[in-house]
């Protein structure tokens, strides 16, 4: 740890020095990657100590810390937030999100599990020749919690979570896109234990070749499709999770087996996902009696109107109707509490909030969009279909 702190010393004495504006990208590069090399080094520690508690009295007896873990985490955060400063794509640290997080989607999360299960124990890839890797798309609307899932992940796996956009790798500059590929997957490798590579809006990135005439995109498209063969294959722990709102628009070569073996339609909330949602987002919260019982019967009605067609929503319109409503209470706070007080008198969630909020809201999935989904398949799209 020491010999990489001192190379980041050493580097970042060469940037204030460098005269040649040309090799301050890869000074940078470097240096973001010694600060995740660093990280790797922490968080392989705090796995091992929570894992063995031998190993955590060990390192408390060696740092005279009872807090070692804690430390050690801090330590692992500081490093992301250098890098994140030095270019590097990584989000943070192991995120917090967890499956019980996400309310609903219990077949898909069966999925999710099946996943981490066969990414934890990677043994059973040679028990059972399992050739197809861990590569993992997510495809469905606006909202239904694709993210939330590659950030649950990541948690269940204790890895390392990085996140990009197509913003993050199509650049102005010739070489510059491709280059932006290496180095992503040139600081995932950092991590010896592993990491998760989460692409997201991932149909921008993996368009279709033969409808982009762009050439940098086409640069791009080799070289990511170049780093994905072998990615996630044999057991390891270096995964790419994409998510799209398009799966339709995407080059079919992203959709052979190997690069993503795992294919999973995240599908807006059923009844019973609502009701967890709006459960959990009011729990807490001062209300009138009623308002849970109101709330569940007013979207329904919304989603499906008497003589109307049916609608569907994301799990982010359920939580941004209940949050419109907390908005129009904070501003009767404001008005009852005229001067600056701690004592704050609140007012309660009214369902008249409630139905001001769902009447703003307009759910725009049609069940045609819905159909689009569900019938899409990696089959169709490899024989050129929609």
């Amino acid at each position: 740890m020491n010999n990489t702190l001192d190379r980041i010393g050493e580097k970042k004495n060469m940037l204030t020095k460098q005269e040649n504006a040309l090799d301050l990208p890869q000074i940078k590069a470097e240096i973001g990657r010694l600060y995740l090399s660093a990280a790797s080094t922490y968080l392989t520690l705090i796995n091992l100590a929570r894992e063995d508690k031998a190993v955590e009295e060990k390192l408390i007896s060696f740092t005279s810390k009872k807090d070692i873990v804690d430390i050690l985490s801090k330590r692992t955060d500081t490093c992301f937030q250098n890098a994140k400063k030095y270019g590097s794509s990584i989000k943070s640290g192991t995120p917090t999100t967890t499956l019980d997080d996400i309310k609903g989607q219990e077949n898909v999360k069966a999925i999710v599990r099946s996943f981490v299960f066969l990414a934890k124990h990677p043994s059973l890839f040679d028990i059972y020749k399992i050739k197809g890797g861990l590569g993992l798309m997510m495809y469905g609307a606006p909202g239904t919690g694709k993210t939330m899932f590659a950030e649950a992940i990541a948690n269940e796996m204790q890895l390392p979570l990085f996140v990009i956009t197509p913003a993050d790798l199509f650049k102005s500059y010739v070489g510059a896109s491709e280059q932006a590929v290496r180095q992503i997957f040139d600081d995932i490798s950092a991590f010896s234990d592993g990491a998760i590579l989460f692409v997201d809006e991932c149909e921008s990135i993996f368009s279709r070749r033969d409808k982009d005439t762009k050439d940098y995109k086409s640069a791009v498209t080799s070289e990511l499709l170049q780093r994905m063969n072998g990615e996630g294959v044999d057991g390891s722990r270096r995964i790419m999770i994409a998510a799209t709102n398009r799966p339709w628009d995407i080059d079919p070569a992203y959709l052979r087996y190997k690069r993503f073996s795992h294919m999973i339609h995240i599908t807006p909330p059923d009844s019973e996902a609502i009701e967890a949602i709006v459960t959990s987002k009011l729990k807490g919260i001062p209300v009138e009696d009623g308002v849970l019982e109101y709330t569940l019967a007013a979207i329904e009605r919304k989603l499906n109107p008497p003589g109307g067609e049916r609608r569907y929503c994301s799990s982010a319109d359920i939580c941004g109707i209940v949050e419109n409503a907390c908005r129009m209470a904070v501003e009767e706070v404001m008005i009852i509490n005229k001067k600056d007080s701690e004592d704050l008198q609140y007012v309660k969630v009214s369902k008249d909030m409630i139905r001001k909020a769902i009447d703003a809201f307009k759910p725009n999935l049609t069940e045609a969009d819905k159909r689009l989904y569900d019938e899409f398949t990696p089959e169709a799209m490899q024989k050129g279909g929609n």
